[in-house]
């Protein structure tokens, strides 16, 4: 039977390095991966961007050659402390029988980002890297009407474009950045352009019937058991909400359809060389100057007016 063009890549890998693109819960949409990952006897890592102030996290060590890199284990979970990163770890060492650490990555610019990351990659012997994006900000081009979150997913973005290791890209979460002015119009459209030259790798819908979905329903519900006194996810419990088949808002930036629980694969190079402005974040060495530089960028574009998707 022929596979989806992103498993066939993620397939002919040996070790996959699973990589939260825009920070926080996003690493949470990894977890289906990792599943079937490991039930075709493959190795796979997570690592993710952090919005943990790492340096303070008692217990996270710093790696001595790259100050914004931590190794996280399951034993730093904490319920008074914000760390997903950590509740995964515990839940992956408790469920998955997962004794590996999770790697977390401080909020930087692009130039230690690389850095830190090629140097991950060659310890791990990684041959191909998974950049999981919650929200499907990470395909936009850069003069949508609303670019979302954008700073740490586009500092991944260019960071990874910059290093010779296999990379591709799973987006989960469509119609979950409704607060965020995502014009989802122009995310279809988006899509068709990725797909018309050749960067479009497939889609899949997240199914609770297998294995994957039950892991990443048992995952959620782990860190949000974890996590009860800190601030939850609201794009998974949108994705979360779809797989279960709801429908429909409670609010006006709350829209649950089955688009949401739908993966959505892409090559991270026709990604990048697509976008219009990821040249000028080369250079940043901290997360302020990509949103600066973001911010003077988008000045700069004719931004698009909003647009509705005609049915």
């Amino acid at each position: 039977m022929n596979q989806l063009p992103a498993y066939e890549k993620l397939f002919a890998a040996r070790r996959v390095l699973l990589l939260g693109a825009g920070g926080g819960y996003d690493v949470l949409g990894a977890v289906p991966l990792f599943v079937e990952l490991r039930s075709r006897g493959l190795e796979a890592h997570f690592a993710n961007i952090s919005f943990t102030a790492l340096r303070a996290l008692e217990g996270a060590e710093a790696d001595t050659e790259h100050a914004c890199l931590y190794r996280i284990t399951g034993s730093l979970a904490k319920p008074e402390s914000y760390c997903p990163e950590a509740w995964l770890a515990r839940w992956l060492q408790e469920q998955q029988q997962y004794q590996e650490p999770l790697w977390a990555f401080a909020k930087v610019g692009v130039r230690p980002l690389r850095a830190a990351l090629a140097a991950l990659i060659r310890r791990l012997e990684v041959d191909l890297l998974v950049l999981v994006d919650g929200g499907i900000d990470l395909t936009l081009r850069g003069d949508e009407t609303s670019l979302g979150t954008p700073s740490e997913d586009l500092a991944t973005l260019c960071a990874v474009r910059g290093i010779t290791t296999e990379a591709i890209a799973m987006c989960i979460g469509f119609g979950a950045e409704l607060r965020e002015g995502i014009p989802h119009a122009q995310v279809l459209e988006r899509f068709a352009s990725l797909h018309r030259a050749g960067a479009y790798l497939g889609a899949v819908s997240l199914d609770p019937a297998t294995d994957a979905g039950a892991a990443y329903q048992s995952a959620l519900a782990f860190l949000a058991a974890g996590q009860q006194e800190q601030r939850g996810t609201h794009i998974h419990r949108v994705v979360l909400a779809a797989m279960n088949g709801e429908f429909g808002g409670s609010s006006a930036d709350i829209w649950v359809s089955p688009l949401a629980a739908i993966r959505w694969f892409f090559d991270v190079r026709g990604l990048a060389a697509s976008h219009l402005f990821l040249d000028h974040l080369e250079h940043t060495e901290s997360i302020w100057d990509v949103t600066t530089i973001i911010r003077g960028c988008r000045k700069s574009l004719e931004v698009r007016s909003r647009t509705a998707i005609p049915i």
